[in-house]
């Protein structure tokens, strides 16, 4: 029986009831699609998308790193998922890879509403510190394959990044 504030549930197999997923973790890997993308045009894209993302109960990250963009959304099934249907179809996205999509217990993100961490903006050692531990190219610390290593990544990302990368400090002895 479904009704106000309880689980939605599907019967199956005529005496079990299972929980339909409520809330996900979805992952994505994708390109620009223009070689330069300011700083300030993805800060305002972030700064926008945090607010539409907390009404809509979405928490996450956004990683840039060269012309590489890893993103992952957590929240409601249905908000995430349509979210990231409206990202597919961006033009400003090219090469879109879904890497999971899952149900969770509990947000890694639930802290950031959403946030920018863009990888060649950060201080010379963590930049050393992801070079060593991840594939490194021209500049670039790639996005990798492997979904324990997407994962890695993006949790050291948010170790590493206290505040956002583009703001500036009004006191320089901060």
């Amino acid at each position: 029986v479904e009704g106000e504030g309880s689980p939605r549930c599907i019967h199956h197999t005529g005496t079990t009831w299972r929980k339909i997923m409520e809330n996900c973790r979805l992952i994505y890997k994708s390109r620009a699609s223009t070689d330069v993308v300011s700083n300030e045009a993805i800060s305002s894209l972030v700064e926008q998308s945090a607010q539409t993302n907390k009404e809509r109960q979405i928490t996450g990250l956004l990683l840039l790193s060269g012309d590489q963009y890893l993103q992952v959304l957590e929240g409601p099934c249905h908000n995430v998922n349509r979210l990231y249907g409206t990202i597919s179809r961006d033009k400003r996205h090219r090469d879109i890879e879904l890497i999971t999509f899952e149900p969770m217990e509990s947000r890694y993100f639930d802290d950031w509403g959403m946030r920018l961490v863009d990888l060649y903006e950060l201080t010379k050692y963590p930049r050393e510190f992801l070079a060593a531990k991840y594939q490194y190219r021209d500049g670039v610390i790639l996005i990798p394959d492997r979904l324990h290593e997407v994962y890695s990544l993006l949790l050291d990302a948010r170790a590493l990044c206290l505040t956002t990368p583009w703001t500036k400090k009004s006191d320089p002895n901060e």
